[in-house]
């Protein structure tokens, strides 16, 4: 796994590079989350030239367990244990501290990401992709892996937003831009690119300086 992963992670072949790695952590056995295949992981596998999510699956099973406690919480209505039921859940996962001993090991993942109910046909990746597309860095990577999410209007509006709109208002508000015609193609140009999928019928721009 060692020699794979700094292999692929370093490669100048697209084709066979790796760009992200997620490591699933099922969360059904949160008391023992970390085992020895974690910890040799993190610390024996250079992850330093690709980042690493951690993917806490089957979240949903701390729902379990916290509505169980609760249930066995005397004076508790059925409103009280559903609602203490996030908090609760909030209180197990901190005290099982996943996250602190993974950012202890020698090569901590970049970030991790929370996923429940994937068994089921409606289930939402969105935060799984912002997730990876954030720890990608480079920009040239998050534009490529958001041109292959036809469905994830959310990911490209924030990233069109994130990387070419707020850098023209920045500079607008500075004063060190002025907001003409030419500008604003210029930015409506950077936005598009985030929307790989759609095509420009018309620019919008205002019809005198600002």
């Amino acid at each position: 796994m060692k020699q794979f992963v700094s292999e692929r992670a370093s490669t100048r072949d697209l084709n066979e590079r790796i760009h992200a790695i997620w490591y699933c952590i099922p969360m059904d056995e949160y008391h023992r989350a970390i085992t020895a295949a974690e910890e040799r992981f993190f610390s024996e596998c250079d992850t330093d030239n690709v980042p690493v999510i951690a993917v806490l699956t089957k979240f949903d099973a701390l729902s379990a367990v916290a509505l169980g406690e609760l249930r066995r919480t005397p004076g508790l209505t059925r409103k009280d244990i559903f609602e203490r039921t996030p908090e609760r859940v909030e209180e197990i996962f901190a005290g099982a501290n996943i996250w602190g001993r993974l950012c202890e090991t020698r090569h901590p993942p970049k970030n991790y990401v929370r996923l429940a109910k994937m068994n089921i046909d409606e289930s939402d990746c969105g935060p799984l992709l912002e997730c990876t597309t954030g720890a990608l860095g480079d920009e040239a990577l998050q534009m490529l892996l958001i041109s292959t999410q036809r469905t994830n209007l959310k990911l490209c509006i924030t990233y069109a937003v994130k990387k070419a709109a707020m850098a023209y208002i920045k500079r607008a508000c500075q004063g060190s831009m002025q907001v003409s015609k030419g500008q604003c193609i210029l930015m409506q140009k950077e936005i598009a690119r985030w929307f790989p999928h759609t095509g420009v019928s018309q620019m919008i721009f205002p019809s005198a300086n600002i």
